[in-house]
């Protein structure tokens, strides 16, 4: 009999699954403790909320909105720039046989293995050269070029699993690449697609290290350094951090509730061929 079926296999697995859960929940639960805290009590010991200042929320959301909004926008646009070139890219990696397709395949994988913020001194260098540092264009540009080769390899992965019957009936009723892709790979092909792109837009979402690089203009601030900055040298009020992080990560949690199921099928289609 298999460990998944005996008892301690349950039991093992149900204590990693609450460990796993505490985890991830304790930092947020934490977080409203002092969201909900007024400034002065902020050094008392709580367990469990003592105080609710729901005006902490109002107050972080009047300092973070602007940000929030830079935030999605910078996301959504990298998304969408991502997704209109790794498409076309992909497919034709996963479909198309030419020569040196193993090895832009490897390469696609081997960049994936350089941390972002080794090229950042160099991109800085470039942009400034360019006149194009403090830009939203800049910021939406390197987070596009950062996310490309992973989210290649994600859709290349997925494309492999379609049948080529669909691909041949196509071609023999005269479609050409363009309508092949337009017309019957990407009407089938949206949860493989929606993964890269959810997986895009967080990223470029969380992003910190880049916009802090590129951005020196507080009204381009994404959410992340906005929060940041409220770390001063004299005094961290951390009932606002602890609220402002909190509404910050409303934008990914609906994202993800809404297209679950998307990316459910998608990363389990694109891991297994046939």
């Amino acid at each position: 009999m298999s460990s998944k079926g005996t008892l301690p296999g349950r039991i093992v697995r149900t204590v990693l699954s609450v460990i796993f859960c505490l985890f991830a929940i304790i930092p947020i639960y934490m977080a409203v403790i002092i969201a909900l805290t007024p400034y002065a009590n902020m050094l008392e010991a709580q367990l469990w909320p003592h105080y609710h200042e729901f005006s902490n929320f109002l107050d972080a959301f009047g300092l973070i909105a602007h940000n929030i909004f830079n935030s999605f926008l910078y996301a959504a646009a990298a998304t969408v720039l991502t997704t209109l070139i790794s498409v076309p890219a992909a497919y034709a990696l996963a479909r198309y046989p030419f020569r040196g397709r193993t090895a832009v395949s490897f390469v696609l994988l081997l960049s994936q293995m350089i941390a972002g913020i080794v090229i950042l001194p160099t991109l800085y260098q470039m942009f400034n050269e360019l006149g194009l540092l403090d830009s939203s264009l800049t910021v939406v540009i390197v987070y596009t070029g950062v996310n490309l080769a992973l989210v290649v390899t994600i859709h290349q992965g997925y494309f492999s699993t379609l049948p080529q019957s669909l691909e041949e009936a196509a071609a023999l009723d005269g479609c050409n690449y363009a309508q092949l892709l337009t017309r019957i790979i990407l009407p089938i092909s949206g949860p493989g697609i929606a993964v890269g792109a959810i997986f895009v837009f967080v990223n470029s979402y969380n992003e910190f290290v880049i916009p802090l690089f590129l951005l020196s203009d507080s009204d381009k601030y994404p959410l992340t350094l906005t929060v940041y900055s409220l770390l001063s040298d004299t005094t961290i009020r951390w009932h606002i951090v602890g609220a402002a992080s909190l509404i910050g990560i409303i934008p990914p949690v609906v994202i993800f509730t809404f297209f679950q199921k998307y990316i459910i099928q998608g990363v389990t289609a694109g891991a297994v061929k046939g």
